[in-house]
């Protein structure tokens, strides 16, 4: 990898051509394409595969015809008719980096997750949101995953058993019986520590049009099995850490 100073004596065409050559070349083992494909149709075959070429796919398109635009045809590589503008360059070398050295999400979304058991009473889901402010809870058979408790579901709950069992009953449930009031069964998938964040946010773009439900939560495993202890968990709220969206 060049050092800035080195970076800085090459011309913008050339680090241009050069970073646009890496994502080609990326692209092209993504999707295993065999003879020449044009590049715009590896981006529409790799934005299939991948959270981040999804995520620049029309940025990619376009630095393409900027590609084709300041290379003269006959004499490529050796000879380019402009200079594109240094904005243009960091995006390409942006995007050539994030394909040659991904961010994954883990270590991104690594965190200590609190999780619950079935048998655990509400006031203890509750006592979290007062102490932490979480609003996504994965609750556990000892080692087997059950499903995902939210503020949603909590509220339920209380909003159906209120009038009808005294509050400290109320508040007493075991988590298995206040379970039964969380109507999103496909509110939470799994991934892998391995896989992209742009993958994560592709998820949640994605996730209401395939389910027509909200995704609270990506809950993260080494490699992305319920049965494995978490590694950490993505909510809508950390979407805005990803550098695309900051």
């Amino acid at each position: 990898m060049e050092n800035t100073a080195n970076r800085e004596d090459l011309k913008n065409s050339e680090r241009f051509l050069s970073a646009f050559n890496i994502i080609n070349s990326e692209i092209e083992k993504m999707v295993d394409a065999r003879g020449h494909i044009p590049f715009y149709r590896l981006v529409d075959m790799a934005k299939k595969k991948s959270g981040l070429i999804m995520t620049y796919k029309d940025d990619l398109k376009e630095l393409s015809e900027l590609r084709n635009a300041i290379v003269h045809g006959r004499h490529y590589p050796a000879f380019t008719i402009a200079e594109p503008h240094l904005s243009v360059v960091e995006l390409v070398e942006k995007i050539a980096g994030e394909l040659t050295k991904p961010k994954t999400i883990i270590p991104f979304f690594e965190r200590k997750v609190k999780t619950f058991q079935k048998t655990d009473h509400l006031t203890a889901v509750l006592k979290t949101i007062k102490k932490h402010g979480y609003s996504q809870f994965p609750v556990y058979d000892n080692n087997k995953f059950v499903g995902l408790l939210t503020n949603q579901g909590i509220t339920m709950w209380i909003s159906q058993n209120i009038e009808k069992t005294p509050m400290d009953s109320c508040l007493d449930a075991y988590l298995s019986d206040v379970m039964s009031f969380e109507k999103i069964k496909r509110n939470y998938i799994f991934m892998n520590k391995n896989q992209n964040i742009y993958d994560v946010r592709e998820k949640f773009l994605n996730h209401f049009d395939i389910f027509a439900t909200r995704l609270e939560a990506v809950l993260i495993t080494e490699n992305g099995h319920s049965d494995e202890e978490l590694l950490g968990l993505a909510t809508p709220f950390d979407m805005v850490r990803i550098p695309f969206l900051a």
